[in-house]
């Protein structure tokens, strides 16, 4: 996993990371299931979330799922 980064609000490098599971609801009545992980400052609390279905692609493979704005 690539998450191995500073905190954004403190610049902690101790964090903890978990794996959930959140439902999705996409346009018309579709319902999805989505992994997201969630990395957590152990000194201030900051949380963040990642959709694991993006940190887990290829760098390469990244561009073309999410186009820079």
């Amino acid at each position: 996993m690539k998450l191995d980064f500073r905190c954004m609000k403190c610049g902690s490098e101790r964090y903890q990371v978990k794996t959930t599971v959140i439902p999705e609801k996409n346009p018309g009545l579709k319902l999805e299931i989505g992994t997201y992980y969630l990395k957590t400052c152990l000194d201030c609390g900051y949380t963040e979330m990642y959709s694991a279905k993006i940190v887990n692609l290829e760098k390469d493979d990244r561009k073309k799922v999410c186009p820079e704005y």
